[in-house]
C-alpha cells in the first residue's frame, strides 16, 4: 500500500493508491448536499475521477474534452492539503493540484492524455 510509482509530479500523492475519502458530493444547486460516499465507490464505474475538492471551476474546465472518460466529481472531504484529483481507473493518483495553488493546466491536462487519450 505505501508503494509509489514515478509518473513524472512531485506531489507525494502522484504515484500512489488514492486514500478512500470520505466524500460529501455536491450537486449544481450549491445548497443541496445530495449524498455520502468513499472516493473507492467513485472508480466502480471504470472510469477515472477527477476529484474538485474546493469547487475550482478552471479544473473541470480542463478535463472537460475527456467527459466520457472521466468523471468530474465536485466534492467536500475533511482533506486539507489538495484542492483537486485525477485519478486513474486502478485508484492511483495520476496529479493532484496542492490546496490554494494556481492551476497550471498544462500538467493536468498531460496527464489526461497520457492516461486517457486523446481529448474528444
Amino acid at each position: 500500500m505505501d508503494a509509489r510509482y514515478d509518473l513524472g509530479d512531485d506531489h507525494r500523492l502522484v504515484g500512489t493508491l488514492c486514500p478512500d475519502l470520505k466524500l460529501t458530493l455536491e450537486r449544481p444547486d450549491p445548497d443541496v448536499v445530495t449524498a455520502v460516499t468513499r472516493s473507492a465507490d467513485l472508480l466502480r464505474e471504470g472510469r477515472g475521477p477527477l476529484l474538485d475538492l474546493v469547487d475550482r471551476a478552471e479544473a473541470r474546465d480542463a478535463a472537460a474534452a475527456w467527459t466520457g472518460r472521466v468523471n468530474t466529481v465536485t466534492a467536500r472531504t475533511g482533506r486539507v492539503d489538495v484542492d483537486a484529483l485525477l485519478i486513474r481507473p486502478d485508484g492511483c493518483v495520476a496529479w493532484a493540484l496542492p490546496t490554494g495553488q494556481d492551476l497550471d493546466a498544462i500538467p493536468l491536462v498531460r496527464a489526461l492524455g497520457t492516461w486517457f487519450g486523446q481529448p474528444a
